[in-house]
Formats: structure tokens, sequence, C-alpha cells
């Protein structure tokens, strides 16, 4: 046959190359809901904010009703698109299932182009710097570009429950109040966010008590103003009537200033746990039933 090659020739196929996308696999052990997952998007200056009901089917410790809010740091823009699942493994997209998966929350750090989808609504004019994120729904795609994001898991029913506002006080000095609306109910933890009174920089007011105090300070980032501290004697915390929240292993800080700040009751014992914080309780034990 080879003078029939010297004659016609070979038509070598080439094989095309497989683009390689580069990400990290952000929903590890939680997701969206597969069903309805009802996106809400918020923009808060320069940063966004996503609202997602999570998958209680799939992943044993999330219940109905539990949610996580995902804040994109200093984001430039978004796009969120009617591509489902049906349309991306047709390749009605700019990627496909092969070079990166369907159904998953990524950071794409290579491999994608930065150019996203209409509709694409803009918050700021410069790309520059920003990671570029990809969130599959079943029935919409999401992409933005952002400096960084936060994931705050909650329930809506408990936060709903928390009505009462207790008074933190550090010092002599009443510094606001918090609903403690989150929990650790299994090691008698609450904790929650702080509406400060009065305070304009809650890092600098925190940081400065510390070290005036000598108080241990876990991590200290002055450009996101980020604080951990260790337990902090005079930080404590009141119901409306007066009464302490006392926990056994003490009160600490912990947040940065696009998330806000958040007191630790470390260590509150039973049963007034359990007859204080009725709701949390409740949604530990839901946690474990069976589904």
């Amino acid at each position: 046959m080879s003078w029939i090659n010297k004659i016609f020739g070979t038509n070598k196929v080439e094989k095309i190359p497989t683009r390689k996308i580069d990400y990290i696999q952000i929903s590890n052990d939680w997701n969206a809901d597969p069903v309805s997952p009802e996106i809400e998007l918020k923009v808060d200056g320069i940063h966004l904010i996503m609202d997602i009901y999570l998958n209680h089917f799939r992943f044993d410790k999330y219940q109905a009703g539990d949610k996580v809010k995902i804040r994109f740091k200093n984001c430039s823009e978004y796009s969120l698109n009617t591509c489902n699942d049906e349309g991306y493994f047709y390749g009605q997209y700019r990627t496909n299932h092969n070079e990166l998966p369907w159904g998953e929350f990524y950071e794409i750090k290579s491999g994608l182009d930065k150019e996203l989808p209409n509709p694409i609504e803009k918050i700021q004019t410069s790309n520059s710097d920003r990671k570029h994120f990809i969130f599959f729904f079943k029935d919409e795609t999401f992409e933005c570009l952002a400096s960084d994001y936060y994931l705050d898991f909650y329930n809506e029913k408990v936060l709903d429950s928390c009505k009462t506002n207790y008074n933190v006080v550090l010092g002599d000095k009443e510094i606001g109040t918090s609903k403690l609306e989150k929990a650790d109910a299994s090691m008698g933890v609450a904790f929650g966010l702080i509406e400060f009174n009065g305070i304009e920089t809650p890092y600098e007011f925190f940081k400065e008590y510390c070290l005036k105090n000598n108080i241990v300070i876990n991590t200290d980032d002055p450009e996101y103003e980020f604080i951990d501290t260790q337990v902090i004697s005079e930080l404590k915390v009141f119901r409306q009537d007066g009464l302490e929240i006392k926990g056994v292993a003490g009160n600490a800080i912990t947040g940065m200033k696009d998330e806000g700040y958040e007191i630790s009751i470390l260590g509150i014992s039973y049963p007034f746990y359990e007859e204080e914080f009725p709701h949390h309780v409740e949604h530990y034990r839901n946690m474990y039933k069976s589904k």
C-alpha cells in the first residue's frame, strides 16, 4: 500500500487538544437545593450578596430552611443567565461537563476567559485583580468577578425565632446588642453579630482594648480589619432583665469589617442552655432525625 500513499498522500487526523480548566471546588460538603434554591441577589455597595437554600436531601447535616449567604467581596460584575442543566450538557455554554463538571460552586484559576455571558450587571468598571467564580444551578448559571467570597450558613426558622436582644458589655461600657442567632448546641455555644452603639471602628476598638489589657489576639489582619481574640474576661452578655448569660469557658470576639463582628459565649451549661435557646436545641436535634 506504500505506492498508494506516495500518490495520494495520507490524511493524518490531528487530535484536537482538550482545554484544561484549573479550578477549586468550593461546594465540597454542601450545595444549593437541587430543585428550588430560590436565588436572591443584592448589591451592597461594592459587594454582591447571594442568598440560597441548601441541599438538605443529600447532606444530612442540613435540614429544610437551612440557607447560605455568600458575600462576594469587591465585585465588579456578575451574570445570572438562563443556561440550565440540560443546556449545559447539550453544549450550549462556553465550557462543558468534561472541562468543568456541572452542579457545583467553583473558583476558576485558569483556562476559562472572564468574558461573562449576557445579561451582565456591572457594579464597578475595573476587573483587574478579580477572582472568577461560577455556580451551576438547575435552571440558571451564575458567574461573577470579585476579590473574594465569604460563606455564612444559617437557618431561616431559627433566625426568625431570635427575637431577644441581649446587651453586650465590655468593662463598664455597654457596646451594643446581639440576638445570639447562631449556635453549636452540642457544645453549649451561642454566638451572634453585634449591633454596636456609637463604635465606628470595632476593629480598632477591640484591638486597642486587647493590647491595653494583655488579651491574646489569635489573628489580626489590618487590611480586612479582621480580629479573632482569646477569651476576654470583662466581656459579658446580659438578658434584658439583667440576668447574665454565662459560659464556663468565657466570651470572645471574632469578625471583620465587611462581615461584622460576633460575640461567642462558650460553654453555657445545661439545662439553662435549652431553656434560654430552645430554638437552637430544636434545630440541632432535627439535624439527626431520619429524613
